[in-house]
């Protein structure tokens, strides 16, 4: 029988599932996450991702010790299946059709790697920042694809896993809300100060929304929500 009281989430250490393990911190009592070494060109996304988790610790006492465990699972090869602008060294580029950025069958490969990982920890509860309202055109951010690995994974491992998305409806001002909702201004700084977003890894340049290049599609993306919050933002 599961415990209902365990999630597993998929943490990546940047923005969203940063503020998507807030939320798991407030709704379970143990926590545990998972980190996907992919072969992504900038490794500061495992670092960060490993320093944020210390830190939470340190920072947040109402949240001692409900993380129960953290594991990095690395992915050997995927690099060599195509050629994108996260594991390959070409630029970036955006245009018509799917971004460069798109890593075809990630999400789908992380769900099931999660749920093979949650099998034997009685862990029913799988959790992610995925989010289709700014998912840069990803199919395999849709909610639509999120409901349908959730019934094929079942079906596949005879379990009845949730999948939680809290943030699939939200665009980044309302994530930016969200975090300070959860934590108050304290999280919110905490996330702003040692998330990572930056697809060029640029951890030097500091904005008042965080670390990043400020040119790059997902710091675009994050500093735009960040202004439309600060606007927004009546308890400032």
């Amino acid at each position: 029988m599961y415990n209902m009281d365990k999630v597993l989430l998929m943490f990546s250490g940047g923005q969203d599932s940063t503020t998507v393990l807030g939320w798991c911190l407030n709704k379970f009592k143990e926590v545990h996450l998972i980190t996907f070494d992919y072969g992504q060109k900038h490794r500061i996304e495992i670092t960060s991702a490993k320093s944020i988790i210390k830190k939470l610790n340190k920072s947040f006492t109402k949240w001692n010790n409900k993380i129960k465990s953290s594991y990095t699972y690395k992915i050997n090869n995927i690099k060599d299946f195509n050629k994108n602008s996260l594991t390959s060294n070409i630029k970036i580029k955006e245009g018509k059709g799917l971004p460069n950025t798109f890593v075809p069958g990630r999400n789908i490969l992380f769900y099931t790697l999660s749920a093979a990982y949650a099998y034997d920890k009685k862990i029913k509860h799988i959790a992610s920042g995925v989010c289709q309202t700014d998912y840069s055109g990803y199919p395999d951010c849709r909610n639509k694809t999120i409901k349908s690995l959730e019934k094929s994974i079942n079906l596949g491992m005879e379990k009845s896993y949730k999948f939680h998305t809290p943030l699939m409806w939200k665009d980044k001002s309302d994530i930016w809300k969200m975090a300070k909702e959860i934590g108050g201004k304290d999280y919110l700084n905490f996330i702003i100060k040692n998330t990572h977003t930056c697809y060029e890894g640029d951890r030097e340049t500091f904005h008042a929304w965080g670390y990043g290049c400020n040119k790059c599609p997902a710091c675009l993306l994050r500093s735009k929500g960040w202004k439309k919050f600060v606007k927004n933002d009546r308890s400032k």
